[in-house]
């Protein structure tokens, strides 16, 4: 019998070489660090601390079914904020630029399925423009798997970290339920939740932020082809897109 473990390996190493390269594709001028501007009022740094939280969070984009117990996925996936470029400039709590005015957060990704309708998940990913990444885990239970004529109810919990400079590091941990229904060759899905997040300024006295906010999502997962893809649109205090394209079984 052929060693389920082998093509699972191979992925991995797929996808990191594909965010690897998107790393690398990036241009020199934007790889510059952000820096903090200790000058700004706390409620600016307020504003820029729930726009950030809500914008990195690692959101589900896949259906409530469970992968089943030979079941994995490996992915790469990419958001996109627009509305974020107010939140970095001059004058702003965090100095520096951002490629076009737009946040967008390259993640690599693997998801494995368990016993009992259990998935555990591992992502990695950069902001782009700057040397912040960010490292996440999560746990999803499915209470009810669907089938022809049901829906799949799931329920997931998350943690994240940032890692990679001085100045500023995020902490959340997020709950969540997800709704989906498979049709053929696609899975709708509809998510909602809160997130408790914590940013702390280094070398900044007093501008440390703590908050509780609510998300929503929903998308859609193309399975018509390999690699599956899957679009999903986000709430946290703005809207984004994210897209991902991912590998498995």
């Amino acid at each position: 019998m052929p060693n389920p473990i082998l093509p699972f390996c191979r992925l991995l190493r797929t996808g990191a070489w594909a965010l690897a390269l998107a790393f690398a594709l990036q241009p020199t001028a934007m790889a510059a660090d952000w820096g903090i501007n200790p000058d700004t009022p706390k409620s600016t740094f307020e504003d820029f601390h729930k726009d950030f939280a809500a914008a990195v969070y690692p959101y589900a984009e896949h259906g409530a079914k469970p992968l089943g117990l030979v079941g994995f996925e490996v992915y790469v996936d990419a958001s996109y904020n627009h509305g974020f470029g107010d939140d970095v400039g001059p004058g702003l709590p965090i100095y520096g630029s951002l490629p076009g005015g737009i946040l967008s957060l390259a993640r690599v990704g693997v998801r494995k399925g368990l016993p009992l309708g259990f998935d555990v998940e591992a992502t990695y990913g950069r902001a782009v423009g700057s040397d912040l990444n960010i490292v996440s885990g999560t746990v999803q239970w499915a209470l009810l798997e669907g089938g022809v004529a049901t829906p799949a109810l799931a329920f997931r919990l998350t943690g994240s970290k940032s890692t990679g400079v001085s100045y500023y590091s995020l902490r959340q941990l997020g709950a969540e339920a997800i709704l989906s229904k498979g049709f053929a060759m696609l899975t709708p899905y509809v998510g909602a939740g809160m997130v408790r997040s914590e940013s702390r300024f280094r070398f900044v006295s007093g501008r440390d932020v703590t908050s509780t906010e609510p998300i929503l999502f929903g998308g859609v997962t193309i399975s018509a082809l390999i690699p599956k893809i899957n679009i999903e649109v986000q709430k946290g205090r703005g809207f984004q897109a994210t897209v991902k394209v991912g590998f498995g079984l």
